[in-house]
């Protein structure tokens, strides 16, 4: 039945999120829940197993009761984007995605819809029908999900390479960061690796819960991060990403009395 189907594809995009949460290493995840059992380090494993428990539910539970419990967790996951509007991304791990925004509040409304279309039609049991839809829509969501996050890479890795190559001079750096922020935490150890000179030629801003950096940094995640010339005006664009904000620190001119 076609309402079975559409049950099993609403547990696709809970197993692709669900597993590479649960591959990846939750000190390196920008988890945006930051207080309550929800919170790092345990909270992205629960979350995680609560999806793919929801995604075996979805599959195996007949009738309408599965679609029922699709609409439930849909719902609750078009809450959640709602709520952490403007937080960075991590509902498949870390994968480079856009942060949350009306795109993902839109696409968990969108399952939701889905959920009441399957209960209006009434799911029967089929049980192989489901798990090869189920099969599919993981399949489709994880290519997706890798060619969005292969082409952010990409664009990241062309800004580094405009930074380098850039003619303009940088004498200091303004870097904005959170304390939750994972990538934050890594850039800072790389800083601290760096010769004195380049190191104390850094100026961190650390943005609390709500804040957000100047100018066009405000709609950048952290770490984000502006050149400024010898007397402290920006120069270029800012830039974003632990990658690009590197970069950027390893061009600042460093002089004898830096």
């Amino acid at each position: 039945m076609p309402a079975d189907a559409l049950v099993a594809v609403l547990a696709g995009p809970l197993v692709a999120s669900g597993v590479v949460k649960l591959a990846a290493p939750t000190e390196k995840l920008s988890w945006p829940i930051r207080s309550g059992p929800l919170a790092a380090p345990h909270g992205p494993r629960l979350v995680a197993v609560a999806e793919l428990v929801g995604a075996v539910l979805l599959v195996v539970v007949p009738g309408r009761l599965a679609a029922v419990g699709g609409l439930v967790a849909y719902l609750a996951l078009t809450g959640v984007a709602q709520a952490l509007r403007g937080q960075k991304c991590a509902c498949f791990g870390l994968a480079r995605l856009a942060s949350v925004g009306r795109a993902h509040v839109l696409m968990n409304a969108a399952g939701a819809l889905l959920a009441v279309i399957a209960l209006l039609m009434g799911p029967g049991a089929q049980l192989a029908l489901r798990v090869g839809a189920a099969a599919a829509a993981t399949a489709v969501i994880t290519g997706v999900v890798f060619a969005v996050d292969h082409r952010a890479r990409a664009i990241e890795a062309a800004k580094e390479k405009q930074i380098v190559e850039s003619t303009d001079a940088v004498y200091s750096v303004q870097l904005y960061t959170s304390e939750s922020c994972p990538s934050c935490r890594a850039l800072k150890k790389l800083v601290a690796g760096m010769e004195p000179a380049r190191r104390d030629a850094v100026a961190e801003t650390v943005l609390g819960p709500g804040d957000a950096a100047p100018g066009a940094m405000a709609k950048m995640g952290v770490p984000c991060a502006q050149g400024l010339d010898a007397v402290g005006k920006p120069v270029g664009e800012p830039v974003s990403g632990i990658g690009s904000v590197k970069a950027l620190i390893n061009t600042i001119v460093v002089t004898a009395h830096a």
